[in-house]
């Protein structure tokens, strides 16, 4: 029997890679190519059962969330807007982060998609 991710960690990614996707497609830098490259492959070995990608992800997530921080803080005064804008995706990185170190189904997926046969 195949294992299948949680449809949360399935939306996330779907979610994160179009948002990704749309910031390059609006203007392409190269820090968002290697963010989406990178998001994308560690997305594909989470799929695969790998809890050193999600440990990774994690922490990219959280290290994200905290530059976000740190930004709204600085331009607070100057653009309230952006600033909130900044915190609420600051919050849902750090939710995810927190979503796949401590979710009972992410880590049983692992568990179960990391020790299935190979095809």
């Amino acid at each position: 029997m195949k294992s299948k991710p949680p449809l949360p960690l399935v939306i996330i990614a779907i979610i994160y890679l179009a948002y990704l996707a749309g910031l390059l497609a609006t203007g392409f830098t190269a820090v968002v190519a290697v963010r989406f490259a990178l998001s994308a492959l560690l997305f594909f070995f989470l799929f695969r059962g790998s809890r050193t990608a999600g440990n990774i992800l994690a922490v990219l997530s959280a290290m994200s969330a905290i530059v976000l921080l740190v930004a709204a803080v600085a331009t607070f005064w100057t653009a309230a807007t952006g600033a909130v804008l900044f915190t609420i995706i600051a919050g849902l990185l750090v939710a995810f982060a927190a979503y796949l170190v401590f979710s009972p189904a992410v880590r049983a997926f692992q568990d179960t998609a990391g020790r299935a046969p190979a095809p």
